[in-house]
């Protein structure tokens, strides 16, 4: 059986309850995955948090132009996706082309709907097939590590013990937590890290050095993802920093517990 190709995801940005109440259930119906915005400041929050193939954003949505915003946020965020502006003004054509490079197109309200889902589509048929920035974070620590084992990073050498068991150990649960995007982490990944302190203790680590440790992998992680940027979802790359970002504290704090003789055993 041939599994259905997932819907492209569309970001509707309006402040009018007529328009979010009318337009997303046409473009649902359409087949497509549709989530709404009705501020700036939602928008900027699912940008920042979830993929999207197509934004479509009212021009004046609290004031007059920031639909810019949106779109100029989108296109730094998430390159790749298609931009749309709505605006009941023909006339602003000339300025939209002035920012060509932010809008890929415009809709002149009211919408015409089958013209909207047409040319919806009809940009969705020109990108580019390939997405190139398809990977997530966890996706990529997997082949790195992946890489290691297999003595295909020979030359990138990181500062950090990468190579002992240990901490490919430690790795592969972080990476298990990036991928299951938990806020918090389960108690057989926090007792890995409590493991993982008492070996350092063993090995006479003081909690400045296991610090430094867990600082310097947190660092060759981000330098990694600068390497590979350009092949990054940068749709839920923030979202996927920050989990890091968080995953590391909790980690460090039971690695230290393990060094310091206290914690699971």
């Amino acid at each position: 059986m041939i599994a259905e190709a997932p819907r492209k995801r569309i970001l509707f940005v309006d402040d009018e309850t007529s328009i979010r109440l009318t337009l997303p259930p046409v473009l649902e119906q359409a087949g497509f995955e549709v989530q709404i915005a009705e501020s700036v400041p939602d928008a900027m929050f699912e940008i920042n948090s979830h993929p999207f193939d197509v934004l479509i954003s009212d021009l004046n949505i609290s004031e007059e132009g920031d639909g810019f915003l949106v779109t100029g946020a989108m296109h730094q965020i998430q390159p790749e996706c298609i931009t749309f502006i709505l605006t009941g003004y023909p006339a602003f054509e000339t300025a939209l082309q002035a920012i060509h490079s932010h809008v890929d197109d415009y809709l002149v309200k009211p919408v015409e709907i089958e013209a909207l889902v047409r040319k919806v589509r009809d940009k969705l048929a020109k990108r580019p097939q390939e997405n190139f920035r398809s990977k997530d974070l966890a996706s990529l620590l997997r082949e790195y590590v992946g890489a290691l084992d297999s003595g295909e990073a020979e030359t990138k050498k990181p500062r950090t013990r990468t190579r002992e068991p240990a901490v490919r150990q430690f790795m592969g649960r972080l990476i298990e937590a990036l991928e299951k995007k938990c806020a918090t982490l389960d108690r057989t990944t926090l007792r890995v890290a409590t493991r993982f302190g008492r070996m350092r203790k063993r090995q006479r680590f003081s909690s400045t050095m296991l610090a430094a440790e867990f600082n310097s992998l947190e660092e060759e992680i981000y330098k990694l993802v600068r390497n590979n940027l350009e092949m990054m979802n940068t749709g839920v790359l923030l979202s996927d920093l920050r989990r890091l970002h968080s995953a590391m504290s909790q980690l460090l704090v039971k690695a230290t517990e393990g060094l310091c003789g206290r914690g699971e055993r």
